[in-house]
């Protein structure tokens, strides 16, 4: 069983955290993926990607680059991220030096019901609503609840299935209290305030019809400049990002019991077959699968949904 070492006095530092790649620790089950990670390799572009899971993000040591909503992080030892479903999101590492970080993936589920809401608060409810990030999150005891959860990897079951969710639920209330006593750090002062302005209009316009020309009538910016700057800033198109978003929003729809042709509809898909294949590009199956199941890290057992509310948070 893992056992990070500690600092006197702390939940311990970037340094004294799993020293060697062979700790790499993961836990799953159907609404939570908790890893430990250690990699030593560069990577040349973003690994971008969303999800109808919220995401928690600890980063501990290395060289690397957050690029969110077209938005650039650089993470501090420390440093916690936090991320929502149907976030576009992804990172670059810059060197070989060792790369450090937890992440835990988790289902709305998992939370019990009457304090789901608060558990929840700290996280954005769409694009460019408050912040994300926050360094220092050792000051707050949040290294010490993912070390938690790194213990309880270690457990046997069923201990492991008791234990987690009380784990999930500690940390995120720690994250609410750190969110609510201090200020997230700013991201690059260098991203472009004309994308940012796209990216709002584009996550509260996702299903509905959306060109280049009203794009570039509404902000006054011309296609190839817009092309350009989007791209520099998000790591894709216009149209690919929307795309994703929409996938992800139909999966979310058909969790909730939506037939696929509605779904495709609602998510601003304007004929099925489109709809269908871009499913099955971006997901890797067909979205009949998914109608009335909670998205899970278990695809050949999902959990059926049960009066979960996806949405509100």
């Amino acid at each position: 069983m893992y056992q990070p070492k500690k600092s006197p006095g702390s939940g311990g530092t970037a340094k004294d955290i799993a020293p060697n790649a062979q700790d790499d620790i993961h836990m799953e089950t159907g609404q939570v993926s908790f890893s430990f990670r250690v990699s030593r390799q560069a990577t040349e572009k973003y690994s971008l990607h969303c999800h109808n899971f919220y995401e928690v993000y600890l980063f501990l040591e290395g060289d690397a680059d957050y690029l969110v909503e077209g938005k650039k992080y650089r993470p501090t030892p420390d440093s916690l991220l936090l991320l929502s479903p149907h976030c576009f999101h992804g990172v670059r590492v810059n060197s070989d030096s060792p790369y450090r970080r937890y992440s835990i993936h988790f289902h709305p589920s998992v939370l019990s019901a009457e304090r789901r809401p608060f558990l929840l608060s700290a996280f954005p409810t769409q694009a460019g609503d408050g912040e994300i990030y926050f360094e220092q999150a050792d000051r707050k005891g949040i290294v010490s609840c993912f070390e938690a959860l790194a213990d309880c990897a270690g457990r046997p079951q069923p201990l492991q299935s008791l234990l987690l969710p009380i784990y999930v639920e500690a940390l995120l209330a720690r994250i609410v209290s750190m969110a609510r006593d201090i200020s997230g750090s700013a991201a690059d002062a260098g991203n472009d305030d004309t994308v940012f302005r796209i990216l709002l209009y584009l996550n509260r316009h996702v299903s509905e019809p959306v060109t280049l020309d009203l794009l570039c009538e509404r902000f006054y910016i011309s296609k190839h400049h817009l092309n350009k700057v989007f791209r520099r800033a998000t790591g894709t198109t216009v149209f690919d990002y929307l795309l994703r978003k929409r996938v992800i929003l139909a999966q979310e729809l058909l969790a909730g019991g939506m037939s696929a042709q509605e779904a495709a509809a609602r998510a601003g898909f304007g004929d099925y077959s489109s709809f269908y294949r871009s499913y099955r590009r971006i997901l890797g199956r067909s979205p009949l699968k998914d109608r009335g199941v909670l998205p899970s890290f278990h695809a050949d057992a999902p959990k059926r949904l049960e009066n979960v509310d996806l949405g509100e948070i």
